[in-house]
């Protein structure tokens, strides 16, 4: 695809003749057979034209332009199709989520045409769509965006099986906020496969798209993300709670620890608080083993203690 995709011009070649993949403008792809015309950030005047080609509402052309709306299909006439999915894109926004994008395409029996409503985020080598026909082209499409969505849950799945691992090897050290995000991430990839797999079945039902093997490829593979992608965010979400359990287990250990060092310091400062008292006659003062003795008796009370505490398994 040419640079000057992302910035068409009246005379940008936007479009290609599939048999040859020889560039076209895009008047011509839209005037001539077995072509396809691929935009990104459409101007005003090609998205017009597509709309006259293919007979297209204002509402059609809304959700053509916008890039969050969710995986739709719609017969618009006898053999016409506008199918929109979505996607992840190799970029992030500025909180560290992934971006998530949706790409629409139009095909019937002389062209289609395939719209990022901003940037191109995927490149289609045009050696991939040579020799292809129409509808065969669409799939290809089809299932060229699709190989990306599951590429990144695989990734995603390799990505938090480290994350996992880190937190389960040091609770202490956990990136409990990584861990939700990255679950988070994949129960929103598991809605997007569903939801791209429902858009593709119904294609798969028209005329000219029925029993073609790359969609049913393509709805397998939606399928299989969808399930991966709800599976390890189901695991994720246990190992978020194992580790809140061995935090909790952590922390009630310290406290443990920490009352029963109270409770054996007590003792020992109740008796020198009575010692450091002030008064005239205390008869222990004036024996020579006064001082040894008190001190003993502190060291034999926590002893005792800590052995009650042991033998009671309260420590």
């Amino acid at each position: 695809m040419q640079a000057t995709e992302n910035q068409p011009t009246r005379t940008s070649n936007l479009g290609n003749r599939l048999h040859t993949m020889a560039p076209l403008s895009w008047q011509e792809t839209l005037q001539e057979e077995e072509t396809i015309l691929r935009l990104s950030k459409p101007e005003d005047e090609i998205l017009q034209a597509v709309q006259r080609r293919f007979n297209l509402d204002e509402l059609h052309l809304k959700d053509i332009r916008n890039p969050a709306h969710p995986p739709h299909f719609t017969r618009l006439g006898k053999d016409a199709i506008h199918i929109i999915l979505r996607f992840p894109v190799d970029a992030t926004d500025p909180d560290g989520e992934t971006i998530n994008t949706s790409v629409s395409l139009l095909a019937d029996a002389r062209m289609c045409v395939l719209i990022w409503p901003v940037e191109r985020f995927h490149i289609i080598p045009r050696e991939a769509l040579a020799g292809l026909d129409v509808h065969e082209c669409a799939c290809k499409i089809i299932h060229i965006l699709v190989d990306h969505l599951l590429h990144r849950v695989y990734q995603m799945r390799e990505d938090m099986d480290d994350v996992e691992d880190a937190c389960l090897a040091d609770v202490g050290k956990a990136d409990m906020a990584l861990l939700l995000q990255m679950r988070k991430e994949l129960s929103s990839l598991a809605r997007i496969a569903t939801s791209n797999g429902i858009a593709i079945e119904k294609l798969r039902q028209e005329p000219g798209f029925s029993g073609n093997l790359r969609l049913a490829d393509a709805i397998e593979h939606m399928n299989r993300a969808a399930v991966m992608a709800e599976s390890k965010a189901e695991q994720a979400l246990n190992v978020m709670q194992a580790v809140q359990s061995l935090l909790s287990q952590r922390l009630n250990d310290v406290m443990k620890f920490l009352a029963v060092i109270t409770v054996i310091m007590t003792p020992m400062g109740i008796i020198a608080g009575i010692f450091g008292m002030n008064f005239t006659h205390m008869d222990i003062l004036s024996s020579p083993y006064g001082f040894q003795a008190s001190i003993w008796a502190m060291l034999l009370l926590g002893v005792v203690l800590a052995t009650y505490f042991k033998i009671r398994k309260w420590w």
